[in-house]
């Protein structure tokens, strides 16, 4: 009786424990949202939805997709904003598909997701392979590659270390992790991408250092413990208590909380003030652990909510989406040259008949 009762009592205290982290993490995204709501003067999140669509295309994506993954919050007006941004801005590579991939989030049918999955795939380095290949994840349509093609052309890029980067043949932890979220899916039934999988994981322990965290371009700082924790939960493996990320007693979520500011925000290094990049993406990783202790899969699995594309959505216009001019301007612009070059056709006229005079 006196060994059942201990199991019980270890049991409760274990289920306790995972409730408390549970707790915590749940705090900590609540503390994120709470900050950005004052920071746009909102009322509510439904009322920073609507406000993030100030800065559609420009850096609030990552905040709108955040939001998606934890409710079900109207879309409309920054789904608008977004069309709107990138009908007058040409945006390449990861951009693009960053654009993109924030209306499959939002379950906006925009014909600019197959768009940037057929044009941008590949053409900006590696990153463009990684957000190109969560496009196809999530049901983009591209001729020129499919899910599994564009994994493995990520794999080719591969360095000797087991890590991935932007240039250079070093790892780097941040690229080595989004690698990870996007080859994800494919590591089941591939061998070869299961195996380069494997050794960008042993890159990223070997990389860990004794306060948890890790370093990028020579300091530690939060984004690269948010892209780990990120990694790891769309691998299913869980950063608290693998031994494999854990240092020192402390583990990647430990290194990231320590760069949480009273304010809710996050800070980029140590003794740094708030900064919007870490926010976000302590943000989304928060909710990437989150979704793995709710057996939910990868953060950038988006769930399919149905279509929620607002009533008279106004779609991206190609024409001017890629640097071409709208039809009046081009009227006004065709106008324009044909003036001038009556004008220089006339002062060339001049200028053969004035020698002419003189001699006569």
């Amino acid at each position: 009786m006196k060994r059942v009762f201990s199991l019980l009592l270890a049991a409760m205290l274990f289920s306790f424990a995972f409730s408390a982290s549970a707790f915590d993490v749940r705090d900590d995204i609540d503390g994120i949202v709470a900050y950005k709501t004052e920071e746009y003067g909102a009322k509510s999140v439904q009322g920073l939805a609507d406000a993030l669509a100030a800065d559609a295309g420009t850096g609030a994506e990552w905040y709108v997709i955040s939001l998606c993954a934890l409710g079900e919050y109207d879309m409309g007006a920054y789904a608008q904003a977004l069309a709107d941004f990138l009908s007058e801005n040409k945006l390449m590579g990861a951009e693009a598909e960053r654009c993109a991939l924030t209306f499959i989030a939002c379950g906006v049918k925009s014909s600019y997701i197959d768009y940037a999955a057929e044009n941008f795939i590949g053409k900006q380095g590696i990153m463009s392979y990684i957000w190109g290949l969560h496009l196809l994840n999530n049901g983009a349509k591209s001729s020129a590659y499919t899910a599994e093609s564009t994994a493995l052309a990520i794999i080719e890029r591969q360095c000797a270390d087991g890590g991935f980067s932007l240039t250079g043949d070093a790892g780097d932890v941040d690229v080595t992790s989004m690698a990870l979220c996007a080859l994800a899916p494919h590591i089941e039934n591939n061998d070869e991408i299961a195996n380069s999988a494997q050794k960008a994981l042993s890159f990223i322990s070997a990389s860990q250092l004794e306060s948890g965290g890790f370093k990028s371009r020579g300091v530690e700082n939060s984004e690269s413990a948010a892209q780990v924790i990120t990694a790891l939960c769309a691998l299913g493996i869980d950063p608290r208590t693998d031994s494999r990320f854990i240092k020192n007693g402390k583990s990647a979520l430990d290194a990231l909380a320590s760069f949480k500011l009273a304010s809710g925000a996050y800070a980029h290094a140590a003794g740094e003030s708030e900064n919007d990049i870490a926010t976000q993406q302590a943000l989304y990783a928060l909710i990437a652990l989150q979704m793995f202790d709710e057996g939910k899969g990868s953060f950038f699995i988006f769930e399919d909510k149905g279509d929620k594309t607002p009533a008279g959505f106004r779609d991206v216009e190609f024409e001017r989406g890629n640097g071409e001019v709208p039809k009046e301007k081009a009227d006004i612009k065709i106008i324009v040259c044909v003036a001038v070059i009556g004008v220089c056709a006339l002062g060339i006229a001049a200028a053969l008949l004035m020698p002419k005079k003189k001699k006569e």
